[in-house]
């Protein structure tokens, strides 16, 4: 017998490949460990399997108790997870107020979580809300949230999904090309994953847009790769059989176009398919105007109007609903701006986005380079100035020196007193040039005198030293987070500024070897370095050779 976790690898992999035998493999070998978990599991299986074979009823029933009992477990993860499949069976049968209820209850979960892809997946679910009731542009905007996510996490699986939402929202709104972009794009991802459901899925969608623009013959193609998948869930089925109504109408064969939408209508009613039921009605009531046939018509037309009313009757409540929600989500979303604002305040963006999201950070890198900057004679210089002259000729420095290292790619550590401190995670040129322009900053203090006596201007110095090596960085603290760097190329950079002179940047052998064939050092020969002894040491020069 499997071990739970193997049982689990494999429901995990049939979930992903939307795989409904594997999904009923998987819940029966977990029915065999009789554990808690596993009985948990098992029914969020047999859910899931359902669902995909359109048995919406049955699917609600092994959901509910699969939320039941992870609830008791006390797995957050698997209540979120249960509960958005929840919201896509409501969404499935039609009833969109309840669909998002269940979204939104199941995004706030999974934000908490920081599971990040499964936030990706329910935002883009929600899109298919907004479509569904035709506010496209909200649709849009939740799927490329989504889509953004899935590129940030590299996820493919969700990239293909997302692509394949929003082309159907492009074909909603008349911008074919787009959807054919876009559902081509899904299609290759679907396919190169192996997922034989989703690419059959998109394949029925491109027949829809081939049909749509007058493209019969692709669609014919496409209708005969559909054909050979050979897949008969609800879904696909009813795809299927719509593009082989379209292309039967096109050919002029009214009646078998007919025969083939009355079997979509069955397979529709079967599962309780509201919106699809309507979508087939409609279709019928067209076919009917065409054949001249009145009476049809009205029976078709009767019944697209009731459907489409039993749908549309729950539309304010929804909309309602959704704009609660809405006000909910904003205010979480102003809060989760504020702490993200206070993070980019605080720390360098690439590492606030990374605390954001929940993520330690403890990094180590072999070969960084870190900047010491020093102002000369600032003890001297501070002691004949204010207070807010000394914060006024500071903040000219740095504010210099931050947007210096902005432009050079190089990270902003920290000030500390007249001193700056920055480094270059991945570039020792980058970091040489970084330190050239700030030896090249051009500020003046002016010195007053007694009354009468104008008072006179000095040019500000600063020793520049560097030095590169492996070292350690990451975020310390909780409620005034700092990020640092630790290590011996650290205390040596630091050596290398203190043992410099005005004007010039000095830096140790190892950073002279790694930019010798690029730019200009003079040996200094050896000094005597505090904690290393000896070093040979360099300048490094503003010419090139």
């Amino acid at each position: 017998m499997r071990t739970f976790e193997e049982i689990q690898a494999s429901f995990n992999e049939a979930l992903r490949r939307n795989d409904i035998e594997g999904l009923l493999r998987a819940s029966d070998d977990l029915d065999g460990l009789s554990t808690p978990e596993a009985r948990a599991l098992a029914s969020y299986a047999r859910g899931h399997a359902c669902r995909l074979r359109g048995e919406y009823p049955l699917a609600l029933d092994h959901l509910h108790r699969a939320l039941a009992m992870f609830e008791e477990l006390g797995d957050k993860g698997g209540v979120a997870w249960t509960t958005d499949a929840l919201g896509t069976v409501r969404m499935r049968s039609g009833d969109y107020p309840a669909a998002l209820e269940y979204y939104l209850r199941a995004l706030a979960m999974l934000a908490e979580l920081n599971d990040q892809d499964s936030v990706a997946t329910v935002t883009g679910n929600i899109g298919l809300v907004y479509n569904r009731i035709g506010d496209h542009a909200a649709a849009l905007t939740h799927h490329h949230q989504a889509l953004e996510i899935y590129r940030e996490l590299g996820t493919t699986r969700g990239l293909a999904r997302m692509y394949g939402n929003i082309a159907i929202v492009h074909f909603n709104t008349g911008d074919h090309e787009a959807a054919l972009q876009h559902f081509q794009r899904a299609l290759v991802l679907f396919e190169e994953l192996g997922d034989r459901v989703s690419a059959a899925l998109v394949i029925g969608n491109l027949i829809e847009v081939f049909s749509t623009i007058g493209q019969h013959i692709d669609a014919a193609s496409l209708l005969q790769k559909l054909d050979d998948i050979q897949m008969d869930t609800p879904e696909i089925l009813i795809q299927r059989e719509f593009g082989r109504a379209r292309l039967q109408r096109h050919q002029g064969d009214i009646v078998a176009a007919r025969a083939t939408l009355v079997n979509a209508l069955s397979v529709a009613q079967q599962h309780t398919l509201l919106p699809t039921q309507a979508e087939v009605q409609k279709e019928l009531r067209d076919l009917c105007q065409t054949a001249n046939d009145f009476a049809g018509y009205i029976e078709h037309n009767n019944e697209y109007t009731r459907i489409t009313e039993v749908i549309n009757g729950k539309e304010a409540t929804l909309r309602m609903a959704m704009q609660a929600k809405q006000r909910e989500i904003d205010e979480r979303e102003k809060e989760v701006q504020k702490h993200l604002a206070v993070l980019h305040s605080t720390l360098p963006k690439h590492v606030a986005e990374r605390v954001a999201r929940g993520e330690v950070v403890n990094d180590h890198y072999e070969n960084a380079t870190v900047i010491f900057l020093d102002i000369v004679g600032f003890t001297e210089l501070s002691s004949a100035m204010s207070s807010q002259e000394v914060i006024s000729l500071l903040d000219t420095i740095f504010t210099q020196c931050d947007a210096i290292c902005e432009e050079h790619n190089v990270t902003k550590i920290k000030t500390i007193g007249d001193s700056y401190m920055c480094v270059s995670f991945d570039s020792v040129i980058n970091a040489a040039h970084c330190a050239l322009a700030m030896s090249r900053i051009k500020v003046r203090h002016e010195v007053s005198h007694s009354e009468g006596v104008l008072p006179v201007s000095h040019a500000v110095l600063f020793r520049l030293g560097m030095h590169c090596g492996p070292l350690t960085a990451g975020v310390i603290g909780t409620q005034r987070m700092q990020y640092d760097v630790w290590g011996d190329t650290v205390n040596v950079a630091s050596r290398m500024e203190s043992t410099g002179e005005a004007g010039r940047v000095h830096v140790s052998e190892a950073f002279a070897l790694n930019v010798e064939e690029a730019l200009v050092t003079i040996d200094r020969g050896s000094i005597d370095i505090k904690g290393k002894g000896l070093m040979k040491t360099y300048w490094l020069e503003h010419s090139t050779p």
